[in-house]
């Protein structure tokens, strides 16, 4: 075997950052028994389909693996996947005693932030496995938000709003992994004031992500006791800049001024706020 085509620029550019060289001119395509071969602890992907997983062990079967997997090698005579379990466990499923397979020399991180990256550029992650990716990258890796942005040829905005989904509670979380609400409802529920009434609301009135958003806002945004008792207007007020800034406000008056406060859970919706107000200070109000 020679054909390392196949590697992914993502994996290419990373270890070239890291060691200095391609990828590619520090590897070895061989073919491997599979009981040599043995899964990556560290494998975001958790769960897999097993209606795909059917489809790929019969392509296999019928082609054999045409994409050699990724390994590294950890003892005299094992070698640990860094990219391509699906394809390994397709192959134990299709009872083939060897696979194609491309070996590297590197070290643990090196390893973990191929494998993380190569998982997260496919499809298939759920919202969650790719949360905790990108919280690995960050955290054990060391990389920053606009590292991984970059990575994934996503937005910090993005990265930022994935990691927050690990901020659900538990049951919220269950109800995310078992496909009964998307990310985008799950996104929405993290502005909620109790995330797990409106996500039980979602699942039992099928609401779009649309309607959860603005069902939020009215629980976040209604006024609170004793509002009847402050001006309609300010009330009113306090309802438009709320959905412009999708946040908390409160207007008070004081004489002839006041103040207006606007709330923030965390620096990533400070940073949403005050680009907001940025934006809002370059338009031409004459």
């Amino acid at each position: 075997m020679s054909d390392k085509s196949n590697l992914g620029k993502g994996l290419d550019s990373i270890f070239k950052e890291m060691n200095g060289s391609s990828l590619e001119a520090n590897v070895v395509a061989v073919e491997l028994d599979m009981a040599y071969i043995v899964p990556n602890p560290n494998q975001p992907r958790k769960s897999f389909d097993d209606a795909s997983m059917s489809e790929l062990i019969a392509s296999v079967k019928q082609e054999g693996i045409l994409q050699p997997i990724l390994v590294r090698k950890i003892s005299e005579e094992k070698y640990q996947i860094i990219a391509g379990e699906r394809r390994w466990r397709a192959a134990l499923g299709a009872n083939l005693q060897v696979i194609p397979a491309i070996t590297l020399e590197c070290d643990d991180s090196t390893a973990l932030q191929l494998g993380l990256i190569e998982n997260l550029q496919r499809d298939g992650l759920a919202p969650l496995e790719e949360a905790v990716a990108i919280r690995s990258l960050l955290e054990d890796c060391q990389r920053t938000h606009e590292d991984v942005a970059q990575m994934l040829s996503k937005s910090k905005s993005y990265v930022s709003n994935m990691i927050r989904l690990l901020k659900l509670p538990e049951s919220v979380q269950k109800l995310l992994n078992e496909k009964k609400i998307s990310a985008g409802h799950a996104r929405a529920v993290l502005e909620a004031d109790d995330p797990e009434s409106i996500a039980r609301k979602i699942v039992q009135n099928n609401l779009s992500v649309r309607d959860t958003e603005a069902l939020v806002r009215h629980q976040r945004y209604s006024p609170t006791s004793g509002d009847h008792e402050r001006s309609s207007d300010f009330i009113a007020i306090e309802y438009a800049l709320a959905d412009f800034f999708k946040a908390r406000v409160k207007v008070y008056s004081k004489g002839i001024g006041g103040c207006v406060q606007i709330y923030f859970d965390d620096f990533n919706k400070l940073d949403d706020i005050v680009s907001l107000v940025s934006s809002s200070a370059t338009r031409d109000f004459t």
